[in-house]
């Protein structure tokens, strides 16, 4: 049997998404709304596309009708093939906030 070459950092899997956010994601500092495309989402995480760059640490707020759940970047990179745009990894700061939870009531999973 091989050697794993890749060893996977995520504690859950991941759900593929409708395209559509369940709210609004704010840039906690600047209250600046982000405009991305949400890729997947599990309970405590979510991945994005966006074309601006942000600093590991960004506070996110994701506002709902209902609630707000505070995000932070956990890590970002060039999104392979897309000239232009970055791809992150978003954790929820509060490990009680479900994001999957909140992505299915709102019918925004697949």
């Amino acid at each position: 049997m091989g050697l794993a070459l890749f060893k996977e950092r995520r504690f859950a899997d991941r759900r593929k998404l409708t395209g559509l956010l369940p709210g609004r994601l704010i840039i906690e500092e600047t209250k600046a709304e982000l405009t991305c495309r949400p890729i997947d989402v599990s309970a405590n995480g979510m991945g994005i596309v966006v074309s601006r760059e942000l600093e590991p640490g960004t506070q996110i707020l994701l506002i709902m009708k209902e609630r707000t759940i505070p995000l932070t970047t956990a890590w970002g990179s060039p999104d392979f093939g897309k000239q232009d745009m970055f791809r992150y990894g978003l954790i929820t700061l509060n490990p009680a906030d479900n994001l999957e939870e909140a992505f299915l009531v709102t019918g925004c999973l697949r």
